[in-house]
């Protein structure tokens, strides 16, 4: 159950990378059209570089409370503390997981059903509120994550760089191979430093609690620390540095 909301990335908390509370990492959304809204990043998905830009977000949302309203209306806001608030048509329902997708006009929000104390249903419209929203993924906005893979093959060593910047934003270890031998293979410097900036985001963001690192990513990271180029050993010294406590876990 895919959710994706466009928004500028407004501004991210001062702090590195937090571990406990996963909560404590703070990123300002700005839906367009719409008010700036605090959500949380415990994964440290969204990056500095992409500050000013705008992204299809997909966000998970754990919600104090799901009102029925009467107002078919899909909207984004906020409270007084920059809490979302989020209104829209239920379309899409999955008992076995406990969650519902929230189509609020310009994208799509997934919500956990859990702690509802009432029954959701395909069709209706709510307003949530009281919500905890955590950032699960990040790509450019209107463009397929497959295809980034695809494009990793392009002629165009620009259109491969793009590429390989990209598919780190989404957290999904279904890049990781590709990312690996684009490393490998590839001739152009900034092409193989954007493939080790996107493994040492994977690092992070594809892993989850009580998992293993992916050893791919650490070879090759360590690997990356003796590029022929400059700019690629400095990108993998700064992953390997940043990630080194995740590992150490």
């Amino acid at each position: 159950m895919e959710a994706a909301l466009p928004a500028e990335v407004r501004e991210i908390d001062p702090g590195t990378v937090h571990r406990e509370p996963r909560e404590t990492r703070h990123v300002r959304l700005c839906p367009a059209d719409g008010p700036t809204m605090r959500v949380y990043d415990p994964a440290t998905v969204v990056t500095p570089d992409a500050v000013g830009t705008e992204r299809d977000f997909e966000l998970a949302a754990v919600v104090a409370t799901v009102e029925p309203v009467t107002e078919r209306v899909s909207r984004v806001g906020t409270d007084a503390g920059e809490t979302p608030v989020f209104q829209g048509l239920v379309v899409n329902f999955d008992a076995a997981r406990e969650e519902a997708l929230l189509d609020v006009g310009i994208g799509t929000v997934r919500f956990d059903t859990v702690t509802v104390d009432r029954r959701v249903h395909v069709g209706d419209y709510v307003r949530l509120t009281g919500a905890v929203v955590h950032v699960e993924g990040m790509t450019p906005p209107g463009r397929p994550y497959e295809r980034f893979l695809t494009q990793l093959s392009d002629d165009d060593a620009g259109a491969r760089r793009e590429a390989a910047r990209y598919l780190g934003f989404d957290g999904s270890e279904d890049a990781v191979d590709a990312l690996v031998e684009c490393y490998r293979a590839e001739p152009e410097p900034a092409v193989r430093e954007a493939a080790v900036t996107a493994l040492g985001r994977l690092a992070i963001t594809a892993r989850r609690p009580g998992e293993s690192p992916e050893p791919r990513v650490r070879s090759t990271l360590e690997a990356a620390t003796g590029d022929e180029a400059r700019l690629v050993r400095e990108a993998a010294d700064e992953w390997l540095a940043r990630v080194s406590d995740y590992w150490a876990s």
